[in-house]
């Protein structure tokens, strides 16, 4: 593996909100930009997919429950142009929607009610993980490319396109290439969040990184699940 680093510049974080709850939207928008964060609001899964394709955003924070087109919804059609850091918002509880949420390509979930400085802290936590700085590194494992400034990934003469977690959990497997890390090491670090009880958010980011990435010819997978501890990123010759 090879590895290196050079400097790249911050982006100034804008995000974009898209939630029913006018109210509640506007309290987000004045903690967040307390924390010199620019927030636009839409109050309809319309309105969050017109705005997302007229202007530039950092991140998305997105209702599940919205009139009209759903969250779920507006995620799918995000996700068809952009991989821009998604962050939903869901119903305590609603195990079903964090789990789709996360197969549909969100970078990460928050369930209502929230206290406001939780969600900020989300998203800078998001932000960090996106946006690295002051360094990015550049990694070449067999035959995946690894390229931080750029954020792209490239396996054999394929150019799969990740969502932000997915490339984060990327990155940190092919970073500790051959060694196993936990489930509880890789959430605090894929989501910026201590592993709750049933947690199942990196089995499911892996899973979407697995069909993004295919097998080795071999047929063999280059993420190796451990029972009962967690995952593994191995070479061709390793895997087989």
């Amino acid at each position: 593996m090879s590895v290196s680093t050079q400097i790249v510049q911050a982006t100034a974080p804008h995000l974009l909100l898209v939630d029913d709850d006018v109210s509640l939207s506007r309290l987000i928008r004045e903690y967040c930009e307390t924390d010199g964060l620019d927030v636009t609001l839409a109050a309809t899964g319309e309105e969050g997919i017109y705005l997302s394709q007229q202007k530039h955003f950092q991140l998305v924070v997105l209702d599940v429950m919205l009139p009209g087109i759903n969250g779920f919804d507006v995620l799918k059609r995000i996700r068809q142009r952009s991989n821009m850091p998604v962050l939903m918002l869901t119903t305590r509880g609603a195990t079903q929607d964090r789990i789709q949420g996360l197969q549909g390509g969100a970078d990460d979930y928050l369930p209502k009610p929230f206290e406001p400085e939780e969600l900020v802290a989300r998203i800078h936590a998001i932000l960090r993980r996106a946006y690295p700085t002051p360094t990015t590194a550049h990694f070449v494992v067999g035959d995946v490319t690894l390229d931080e400034k750029e954020r792209s990934v490239q396996v054999g003469s394929a150019f799969p396109e990740l969502t932000g977690a997915e490339f984060h959990l990327l990155r940190l497997l092919l970073e500790n290439q051959g060694k196993p890390l936990t489930r509880e090491e890789l959430v605090p670090q894929v989501f910026g969040r201590d592993m709750g009880i049933f947690d199942r958010s990196i089995d499911n980011l892996v899973g979407n990184l697995r069909k993004k990435l295919g097998a080795y010819p071999s047929g063999s997978e280059r993420i190796k699940g451990i029972r009962n501890v967690g995952y593994v990123y191995v070479t061709e010759k390793a895997g087989t």
